[in-house]
C-alpha cells in the first residue's frame, strides 16, 4: 500500500488554524474586556502682564509696590503647569530680570501683548487707541524689540489689548510674523478680589481647546493666586490637562 503524502503547507495550516482561533479570541476578549479610557481635555492657561504709562508713574511714586504676583510663577513651577504670559514692552523694560526668568522657564512661554497696552480699536474699555496702522505697526515692532531685549527671544505669540481688534488688525499682526491669540474663557480676575466667583466661571465656561485669561497679580488682580490654586486642581479633577502653546 503506498504511503499518502499531504504537502508540508498543508498540514501546517490545518494544525495551526485552532490555534489561530484561540488567539483571535483572546485577543477580543482582551478587547471587550478593556475599558474605555476618554481621551484627555486639553486646556491653555494663559496671563496678561499689562504695563501702561500710568501704571509705571504709580510705580516710581511708590503707590504700587509691583504689578505682578511672583507667587503664580512659583505654582505654575511646582505644578508643571505650561502657561503663556504676554507681556507688554513697558513691562519687559520695566522688570527685565523678571521676563527673562519667564523666557527661560521650561513650563512658561512669553508672549507679546502690544508696547504700552493700547487698544487696536476706539472705545476698547477706555484703553487708548491706535487709529492708524502706522501707529500699529509701530507698536508692534517697539514691544518686539523690548521683550527681545529683556527675555533673549523674539515673541511669536500676540494678544491684543483689551482683546479688541478686526480681520484687517489681524493681517498686520501676521505680516509681522506674529500670531493672534484669542481666549475664549474670560476668568474675570481683572480688579475683582472674589476667588469663588472667579473660581466657578472658569470651571462654567472651560470646555476642550479653550483658552483661559487671567492677569498676572499685582492691584489689577488681587485674588488670582489663590483663584489658580483652587481651579487647577478642579480642573484637573474634570479631566483636563494644561497643555503648552509654541511661541
Amino acid at each position: 500500500m503506498s504511503a499518502i503524502l499531504i504537502p508540508a503547507f498543508t498540514l501546517q495550516s490545518h494544525m495551526l488554524r485552532p490555534f489561530r482561533l484561540l488567539v483571535c479570541a483572546a485577543a477580543l476578549s482582551a478587547v471587550v474586556a478593556a475599558p474605555c479610557v476618554a481621551a484627555p481635555k486639553r486646556l491653555y492657561l494663559t496671563f496678561d502682564a499689562d504695563m501702561t504709562p500710568r501704571m509705571l508713574e504709580r510705580l516710581h511714586s511708590g503707590e504700587v509696590r509691583a504689578f505682578y504676583d511672583v507667587g503664580i510663577v512659583d505654582y505654575l513651577d511646582e505644578h508643571r503647569v505650561p502657561a503663556v504670559v504676554f507681556v507688554t514692552g513697558l513691562f519687559a523694560e520695566t522688570y527685565p530680570e523678571l521676563v527673562r526668568r519667564l523666557a527661560t522657564d521650561p513650563v512658561i512661554t512669553v508672549g507679546s501683548h502690544g508696547y504700552k497696552h493700547s487698544a487696536y480699536l476706539p472705545h476698547c474699555y477706555g484703553l487708548p487707541a491706535l487709529t492708524t496702522d502706522a501707529a500699529k505697526l509701530a507698536d508692534l515692532e517697539k514691544a518686539r524689540r523690548a521683550i527681545a531685549k529683556a527675555s533673549g527671544r523674539v515673541p511669536v505669540l500676540f494678544r491684543y489689548p483689551g482683546l479688541c481688534h478686526d480681520s484687517h488688525d489681524d493681517e498686520l499682526v501676521v505680516k509681522e510674523g506674529l500670531r493672534v491669540d484669542v481666549p475664549d474663557v474670560i476668568s474675570g480676575d481683572a480688579f475683582n478680589s472674589n476667588v469663588q466667583a472667579i473660581v466657578e466661571q472658569v470651571l462654567r465656561k472651560a470646555k476642550n481647546g479653550s483658552t483661559v485669561i487671567f492677569h498676572f497679580g499685582g492691584p489689577n488682580a488681587p485674588a488670582t493666586l489663590e483663584a489658580l490654586k483652587r481651579v487647577v486642581p478642579l480642573l484637573e479633577k474634570k479631566g483636563y490637562v494644561f497643555a503648552a502653546k509654541s511661541g
